[in-house]
């Protein structure tokens, strides 16, 4: 065998063995390999570094720590770990709940009216178990906010409050009352900041808000009415109607014009305007800046008013620079600060003309672009004069109407003008004077022609009637050195837009279309007896798409409300201190071309009403803003009796007139 670390070997005698035994002479060299290995192992694990075998008496045994104790440390060392993980769970418990500690809720209408008051409300409440210190509480007003009054009182600058201190579960409320003086559908952001301090805690919490409040309309309609061309040199009046005013509280509200130098803006002279109608005053503060004086008692907020108010200016074009000159105007309110809050603001053109012959044109008494209807007939003046030093021949005068929805057959022309593809023609042949017009001389052509009834409408034709006229003189050539002065031959031009086919109408009936009863109790009706019918409202419109409609009728006073209906869209309700019933929807879509309305009126009639015909209603009045035109369209409905005009069944039996 092999000895340690020499190569030294030893032969044995064995005896030799068959070949069946030849298998276990193999096992037994293995057997002693592996033998001869694991001694070769140990000698290098018990050999120190000089290749000595290292005595194992002098090895120390390191005895294994006893379980008891290593249970120990691991529960202290978990205990540890619990304790951590406890603390930090909860200080940012404490963190969380002291972010949350101070509950603020901000609430005020979104949508609001102009110059109307309204409340900011603002409600905090401490959810925390601790007492709150130092609370400070900040509204940051919207830039176009009118501040009116707050409860309680604020602190600092109107809207700042400070608490000392606020206990658990301890809250209240902050109102604060203003205007939003700003242009409609703008929105207005407001902002609450809170800060407060817990005891306990260094630390010092704050947080923040937002509300947002938009103007959702104007109380009231401003008009325009003014020479859209004019002529260099020329005064002329421009009017401002407010229809349906109500004021602004404590308001001082200012008119500024922004415009070129080649515009001139005055105030009016005192006496020349009716002193009869509503006519507010204007004072001149600046160059184009005029201040609206109204009546004292519109700026009380217990009566406020709506009313019809016009106030004028004059003004004049100095000189021909551009073919048209733009004008900006705004409206706006002037604050306690001297602060001008802007909430309305518009603009008009000018087209200005340089000729000796001035021509103006007139459609219903209007010479700007307004709305008209279908089957309307328009009232059309032409005035001219002679502006100029010399005399003008062979004057011939024109009127351009561009429109296909003009019935042509009911023109009415006392001047008997020459009608030839959409244009009018009068010459000295129609009127004499036109031969020689003299410096100085003036005068007017009238005419009218209506607006064809509504009916199917072949898209791209353009619902609209354009309106102008021109003129042109038979001695141009005296003219050469100065052709400007009857180059410029053009009036103003006026579009009508033709308004959508609204319609409404009213029925009351006793028996629907199918002949069925709707109404109950005797027809005619009877004296002491309850008889109750149904009223229809069928409102129709395919052309253009409708806002703000409105429905309402005044009841008799013999009539009563049976709080029964039946609506396709928009809100009824029965105004009991006026006795009307009103309906409304804000939005019809083009695509809804009929709303149905129905409800329940009823009558017991008296002795005093025997034999008598009884009116159930005076008419109802329908209202819609059209959005292309941007014209409110009207119609009121006939009125109806107890004779049930709109029922052919109920009318077979019935007169009317109130039985015993």
């Amino acid at each position: 065998m092999i000895k340690n670390k020499k190569e030294e070997v030893e032969f044995k005698k064995h005896k030799i063995l068959g070949d069946d035994n030849f298998l276990n002479i193999e096992k037994e060299i293995d057997k002693e390999y592996k033998k001869n290995q694991v001694e070769s192992d140990l000698l290098e694990i018990y050999t120190n570094d000089k290749g000595e075998i290292s005595n194992l008496s002098e090895i120390k045994v390191r005895r294994k720590r006893p379980f008891i104790i290593s249970l120990f440390f691991s529960l202290i060392f978990l205990l540890v770990i619990l304790l951590s993980a406890y603390w930090a769970f909860n200080y940012f418990s404490n963190q969380k709940e002291s972010s949350f500690a101070l509950d603020v809720k901000i609430s005020a209408p979104s949508k609001i009216v102009l110059g109307e008051s309204f409340f900011y409300e603002i409600e905090y409440k401490n959810l925390s178990k601790y007492n709150l210190n130092n609370i400070e509480i900040e509204l940051n007003f919207p830039e176009n906010f009118v501040y009116l009054d707050s409860y309680p009182l604020a602190n600092f600058n109107n809207n700042s409050w400070s608490f000392p201190n606020l206990g658990s579960g301890e809250g209240s409320k902050i109102k604060v009352r203003g205007m939003i003086i700003n242009k409609e559908g703008l929105n207005n952001l407001a902002s609450v900041k809170a800060g407060y301090e817990i005891s306990g805690f260094s630390s010092y919490f704050k947080k923040e808000f937002f509300y947002s409040v938009s103007v959702s309309s104007i109380p009231f309609d401003i008009n325009l009415d003014f020479f859209s061309t004019v002529l260099v040199g020329e005064e002329y009046v421009l009017k401002f109607s407010f229809e349906d005013f109500k004021s602004l509280l404590g308001s001082d509200m200012i008119l500024s014009l922004t415009s070129s130098d080649n515009i001139e803006f005055s105030v009016i002279d005192d006496g020349v305007l009716d002193e009869s109608a509503d006519i507010l005053n204007l004072e001149q503060v600046d160059k184009n800046v005029f201040k609206l004086v109204f009546p004292e008692k519109l700026g009380d907020e217990s009566d406020l008013l709506s009313k019809d108010y016009d106030f004028y200016l004059k003004y004049k074009v100095l000189d021909k620079i551009d073919d048209v000159e733009n004008i900006n105007w705004q409206l706006k309110y002037l604050d306690v600060s001297d602060k001008n809050l802007i909430f309305y603001e518009r603009e008009f053109s000018l087209g200005v003309i340089k000729s000796d012959l001035h021509l103006s044109l007139l459609v219903n008494d209007n010479n700007s672009d307004q709305a008209i209807n279908f089957g309307e007939t328009l009232n059309y003046v032409i005035s001219y004069s002679n502006k100029g030093d010399k005399m003008m021949k062979d004057l011939v005068i024109m009127a351009v109407l561009e429109s296909n929805f003009l019935d042509w057959q009911s023109l009415d022309d006392l001047s008997g003008g020459k009608v030839n593809r959409k244009t009018i023609s009068w010459t000295s042949q129609e009127i004499p004077a036109f031969k020689e017009l003299d410096p100085g001389q003036e005068g007017q052509i009238n005419f009218s022609i209506k607006v064809v009834p509504f009916k199917n409408i072949s898209f791209g034709d353009e619902l609209q009637v354009s309106s102008y006229s021109q003129f042109s003189i038979g001695n141009m050539e005296e003219f050469e050195t100065d052709k400007i002065r009857v180059s410029d031959n053009k009036s103003n031009t006026i579009i009508n837009k033709i308004n959508s086919n609204f319609s409404a109408q009213e029925e009351i009936r006793y028996f629907d279309e199918d002949n069925i009863p709707v109404g109950s109790g005797p027809l005619p009706p009877s004296v002491g007896e309850k008889s109750t019918f149904k009223v229809y409202w069928t409102i129709k419109n395919t052309l253009h798409e409708l806002k703000d409609l409105k429905a309402e009728v005044s009841l008799p006073a013999y009539i009563s409300w049976e709080n029964k209906y039946n609506i396709s869209a928009g809100e009824i309700y029965y105004d009991l201190v006026d006795h009307k019933v009103l309906w409304n929807l804000g939005r019809l879509p083009l695509g809804i071309d009929e709303i149905k309305i129905d409800f329940d009126i009823s009558i017991v009639p008296t002795d005093f009403e025997y034999n008598k015909i009884l009116i159930l209603s005076s008419g109802a009045n329908f209202e819609a803003l059209d959005i292309e035109t941007n014209s409110i369209i009207s119609q009121k409905t006939d009125i109806k009796t107890t004779k049930l005009e709109d029922d052919s069944i109920a009318s077979l039996s019935n007169d009317g007139r109130i039985k015993e």
